[in-house]
């Protein structure tokens, strides 16, 4: 009798030791959901710091604004390691700085990836019709006006 019951206690023992087992596995997955979370915050806030300099430009502006533009690329360039391309009236952002007159007009449309972080931005001599803003886009084709 008394081996019976040193037995059914520590049967208890056992399964009280599994059930704390199983109550510490479910946090830790609980804390690990939420770190997840807290980092894919953390990167759609990253993407947007990073698009900032850029976006504000997007739309028709002066010669003077799209030169300001340019020195924005070169700077991010030459500090990160995600790249942005210039096209239109230069395939550099110097060639675009050279390009542009202060007394004019450009288009500036912006490309986006699949994220949403800037890697193009298109640079069109003139206003477009309807004239005050430009575009975004995503992916790989071409930016459009709004």
């Amino acid at each position: 009798m008394e081996n019976a019951s040193k037995a059914l206690i520590i049967a208890g023992a056992i399964l009280i030791s599994i059930l704390l087992i199983s109550v510490g596995i479910m946090v830790m997955n609980s804390a690990n959901s939420l770190v997840d979370e807290g980092a894919s915050t953390m990167d759609q806030q990253a993407i947007q710091a990073f698009n900032a300099p850029f976006i504000q430009y997007a739309g028709v502006q002066r010669g003077s604004t799209v030169r300001s533009l340019m020195q924005s690329v070169i700077s991010s360039n030459g500090t990160r390691d995600q790249k942005i391309t210039v096209s239109g009236i230069g395939s550099t952002p110097e060639a675009v700085i050279s390009a542009v007159s202060s007394s004019r007009k450009y288009t500036v449309n912006i490309t986006t990836d699949t994220q949403g972080l800037v890697t193009g931005i298109e640079i069109t001599e003139g206003a477009t019709s309807g004239g005050s803003s430009g575009g975004t886009s995503t992916g790989t084709g071409t930016a459009s006006s709004n």
